[in-house]
């Protein structure tokens, strides 16, 4: 049952009638959409088993980028290993043979 302005504010005459001044603290403890707008404990916890899912989820691809990542660092970091030898290795032959012949 969804409660309109219209009901809350009869409820809230109504109230006062009967109990006075504390009419007011009551009437801003009820929700505004009604009883249906209240979150029970099984609500909680159907929301808490979700969210362990996608935690789960989301580690798991967490998990996947980071290996990912780990191979293509590796990948990079062998190809310029190999590249810096070949030079390395080309510049030293330059200076012997300069050294030789100079």
């Amino acid at each position: 049952m969804v409660v309109n302005e219209r009901d809350r504010l009869k409820l809230a005459h109504r109230l006062q009638e009967l109990v006075g001044e504390e009419a007011t603290s009551l009437m801003e403890l009820l929700p505004y959409g009604g009883i249906a707008g209240l979150a029970t404990k099984d609500d909680l916890a159907l929301f808490k088993a979700e969210i362990h899912t996608d935690m789960a989820e989301l580690r798991s691809d967490v998990r996947l980028e980071i290996a990912e990542l780990r191979a293509e660092l590796y990948k990079a970091l062998n190809s310029q290993t190999l590249k810096f030898i070949t030079v390395m290795t080309a510049l030293n032959g330059l200076m012997f043979a300069g050294l030789k012949w100079g």
